[in-house]
């Protein structure tokens, strides 16, 4: 799948190439998303850029989240289901128990944070989660929550370079995200989330 994603070099020409499914474009898209949530085998910012540039900044957000959240939440359920009862062989008790305490108080919140740092793999954040005593709910609103600074820049990106061609188009982008990335910051500051 890597060396799929390798012969392009720019988000623009491999939105060209998935133009080129027709009607078919939005789920290919979304399904390269849920193998790139539970894989990693590319950087999530081709992928999203792409769809900046194919479907416009906010259908870009709604189809990239989208296929981001559904990949996670495949692989949390994937090793809540699967992998839990395996893991528990190789474990003691009072550990996977302090994990479990540790993951239902604090793990959304962890979780959150790992999914705002761009180069953790989102399949290890999902399966670990999925593996802790984390409920569903939590972990859903923030992966959600945590993905969506992520890819509402590289939306942003992937339309403006590939659509705005002069350089104050591009500098107000690029004040833009500057803005969205101090707002996030500074909510965190407020928050403690």
């Amino acid at each position: 799948m890597g060396h799929f994603f390798r012969q392009f070099s720019s988000p623009a020409e491999l939105a060209r190439y998935l133009r080129s499914f027709g009607l078919l474009t939005v789920f290919i898209s979304i399904l390269l998303l849920i193998i790139q949530t539970l894989f990693t085998p590319v950087p999530l910012f081709i992928l999203v850029a792409a769809n900046g540039f194919i479907f416009g900044v906010l259908g870009g957000i709604i189809i990239s989240l989208s296929g981001s959240v559904l990949g996670a939440t495949i692989a949390f359920l994937a090793a809540r289901l699967l992998g839990r009862n395996f893991l528990s062989r190789f474990l003691k008790p009072e550990y996977l128990d302090k994990v479990h305490s540790f993951s239902r108080k604090d793990g959304p919140k962890v979780v959150f944070f790992a999914r705002l740092i761009p180069v953790l793999p989102s399949s290890i954040v999902s399966y670990l989660a999925g593996l802790s005593n984390m409920r569903f709910t939590p972990y859903f609103l923030a992966t959600t929550l945590g993905k969506l600074p992520e890819i509402v820049v590289y939306s942003l990106l992937g339309h403006g370079f590939g659509h705005l061609d002069n350089l104050p188009a591009q500098l107000f982008l690029a004040i833009l995200i500057t803005i969205i990335a101090y707002f996030f910051y500074r909510w965190h500051k407020k928050t403690g989330i």
